[in-house]
């Protein structure tokens, strides 16, 4: 405890150890009564002036004047006042200053992750899976609590209580650390532990006449008053049958059922709650032990038609990827087509470039339609598998664990998907490339068309024999020899 908030606490003693009324609140402290001597109210005055760490205001008031006393407020000792000390405030923990309020809270409101008390021995501290009660040591801040996972026993028990009779969570009720001595806390914590522990264990809470009952159907009936003070001296044996229904495995409902039926069972009106519940549990556990018994040729059923579902879902998931690669070597001969045709074109010199490019545009605009239409297809195929394997794995579930349920069931179909859409992105990339090319080789026809003149019209003339001079003899018919004349100077033929 800090210097300066040392003082204070000792004052709230004392002043509470005289005091007509003390209300501690989870926030605040409300102390009435008288001081003893002018000294103490010029101790409150000082408090409420410099106000101690870690508390965030402390106010000294007058209900007959309606307002704060000052410093130069004489001493009265007939006068009445109103000391209200604010704690901090910190979220899912609470902190009190005496442990009659602490204890009280623990019996009867919902309990915080953290309740600390400065009144509290370090020996009696203890623990549950959400609550931590413990000393306030007023030297350190507090700190919220961890988070935990609740326990939720809503959903097995049908609660007619206008005000909530069965808890949301029920982890702030099962210890786990027990204190070395007793206190006024674990007390408190106890008598609300055995009334929310027997209420998360029977079939129903209802009220009539502004009593609670909690009641278990079995052939015979149960009922006890959610009130009942004797409640608390069958904690020890709540708690191992709380433990065994919500903490033992899976298969709670089952054990749940059990265990209220058997409680039912149990009962005698001279029979003690914390005898009842030992023989009902003691019951319970032999009577599950059967049902598990008697599960297991069903279980390996189950098992058994879950290996052969996984199979064949595996063997449809590779099979639409074999799908897919045999569609790429149709449409990869269907991309073959216009080179052929370009190629045949060339040797007869008939086929025109728009014709080519638009074999070329059209193979593209097919086998993208082609791969679009296969993955659209096995998509729908795939989304519509894993909505009915989630519905019917439901039931075959409850049959194993978590582990067995990833190991049999999951990882061989998610191994089985994640090698189709490998195969989907490789084929496709295959896919893009042929679009690419055929795509490339209609531009380029185009281009070339554009670039290179159109031919002549008409037939080409065909090359003229040499033209004879008029002077040159005619060839004699059959003769291969010709005569050659010649001419002299003046012009006038001279034959050789």
């Amino acid at each position: 405890m800090t210097t300066t908030s040392k003082p204070l606490i000792d004052l709230a003693r004392e002043f509470a150890a005289r005091a007509g009324a003390v209300d501690e609140r989870v926030d605040s402290l409300v102390l009435r009564g008288t001081f003893a001597s002018a000294d103490e109210q010029a101790q409150w005055i000082a408090c409420h002036e410099a106000i101690p760490a870690p508390f965030r205001s402390v106010q000294v008031y007058d209900p007959e004047i309606g307002g704060d006393i000052d410093a130069s407020e004489a001493f009265d000792p007939a006068r009445t006042v109103q000391l209200t000390i604010v704690k901090p405030a910190v979220d899912g923990a609470v902190a009190f200053l005496f442990s009659t309020a602490a204890a009280e809270y623990l019996q009867t409101q919902a309990a915080a992750g953290r309740v600390l008390s400065a009144e509290m021995e370090s020996r009696a501290i203890f623990q549950a899976r959400g609550l931590d009660v413990a000393v306030w040591n007023l030297d350190t801040a507090i700190t919220p609590p961890p988070q935990t996972l609740p326990i939720s026993p809503r959903k097995l028990v049908k609660d007619y209580v206008p005000d909530r009779e069965v808890v949301g969570d029920l982890s702030p009720w099962l210890i786990t650390t027990r204190p070395a001595v007793d206190s006024l806390e674990f007390i408190g914590w106890r008598i609300q532990a055995a009334r929310r522990l027997l209420g998360a264990l029977v079939n129903s809470a209802s009220v009539e006449q502004g009593v609670v009952w909690l009641q278990a159907s079995g052939p015979p009936i149960l009922r006890i008053r959610a009130d009942d003070p004797t409640l608390t001296d069958a904690w020890e044996q709540l708690t191992a049958c709380a433990e065994w229904v919500f903490l033992t495995g899976l298969d709670i409902e089952v054990r749940h059922l059990i265990l209220a039926v058997e409680l039912a069972r149990a009962y005698r009106p001279d029979l003690a709650l914390s005898a009842l519940s030992t023989q009902a549990l003691e019951a319970a556990r032999a009577t599950y032990e059967a049902h598990v018994q008697s599960a297991s040729r069903e279980t390996l059923k189950a098992l058994a038609d879950l290996r052969k579902t996984v199979i064949d879902e595996t063997q449809k998931v590779t099979q639409r990827a074999q799908d897919l690669t045999s569609g790429l070597w149709r449409d990869v001969a269907v991309s073959a087509a216009p080179f052929v045709i370009k190629v045949l074109g060339d040797a007869s010199k008939t086929t025109k470039p728009e014709i080519a490019a638009g074999f070329y545009f059209a193979a593209a605009i097919f086998i993208a339609v082609s791969f679009g239409l296969q993955v659209r297809i096995n998509k729908t195929f795939l989304d519509n598998q894993r909505k009915a394997r989630a519905k019917w794995f439901q039931t075959i579930y409850g049959y194993i664990s978590a582990n067995e349920r990833r190991d049999i069931a999951e990882e061989p179909i998610e191994k089985a998907v994640a090698s189709y859409r490998e195969t989907r992105v490789l084929v496709g990339l295959i896919y893009l490339a042929l679009i690419i090319v055929l795509v490339w080789f209609g531009v380029t026809t185009l281009r070339d068309r554009t670039a290179s003149p159109p031919p002549s019209a008409g037939i080409p003339a065909k090359a003229l024999p040499a033209r004879t001079s008029p002077h040159q003899s005619p060839r004699i018919g059959g003769d291969n020899r010709s005569a050659a004349v010649k001419t002299n100077p003046s012009g006038t033929p001279a034959t050789k």
